[in-house]
């Protein structure tokens, strides 16, 4: 039977839905139907009934999960308990080479979901972007200042991509299991092609 989950996601710069978009593609070759839909321009009205299952996914700036996503996660509290549901966190911090940073972004992801009262049966923390390279002077000097402490790259002569993409794939096969899909035969995992969303044209990725 073919499964309908919905991908929704909140990307303040680009890079979480690009990792959304991963996990969709993963989910196609799997032959489940997905919704992909950026919390910023949900209908009003919308609602998760219909669907085998949900994941959500949000940025995190300033130490704060997205704004979108978080009153959707609020409005949607009662859905999102009863249906097989997953959530993933994007940030510098979780792509950091230091074990108390990954630590701290797990630690930011575990008190949103207990101030939301939501308890996913995945979660799960992935590194951002830093793209020094298309940064204003004054906040490529801020970001490189963050990135230092929070043990991100630093060199900005180029740009910086800190998700590791075989642990998304694993997210999304995880939650295929969760919906009832059977993995007995994986197919290969597509490349990654950036969803093609305004936000994505702006230089900080996260």
């Amino acid at each position: 039977m073919l499964r309908h989950v919905a991908i929704i996601y909140g990307s303040a710069f680009g890079q979480t839905a690009k990792i959304a978009f991963r996990m969709r593609n993963v989910l196609l070759e799997h032959d489940v139907l997905v919704a992909f839909l950026n919390a910023e321009a949900l209908v009003p009205g919308f609602d998760l009934s219909g669907f085998d299952g949900v994941i959500i996914g949000s940025s995190v700036i300033a130490w704060k999960h997205g704004r979108a996503i978080t009153r959707f996660v609020h409005a949607h509290r009662e859905p999102l308990s009863t249906t097989p549901s997953a959530f993933f966190s994007v940030s510098g911090s979780a792509g950091s080479i230091y074990s108390e940073k990954r630590t701290e972004a797990r630690s930011l992801m575990d008190r949103f979901l207990e101030a939301a009262r939501w308890n996913p049966r995945l979660r799960a923390t992935f590194g951002g972007a830093v793209a020094y390279t298309r940064y204003p002077f004054f906040i490529r000097w801020i970001m490189k200042r963050i990135a230092r402490k929070e043990g991100a790259p630093t060199d900005t002569t180029r740009d910086h991509e800190m998700t590791n993409w075989e642990e998304v794939d694993a997210f999304a096969h995880r939650f295929a299991r969760l919906v009832g899909v059977s993995l007995t035969n994986n197919p290969p995992i597509p490349r990654v092609r950036p969803a093609k969303r305004r936000t994505e044209r702006v230089a900080a990725k996260v």
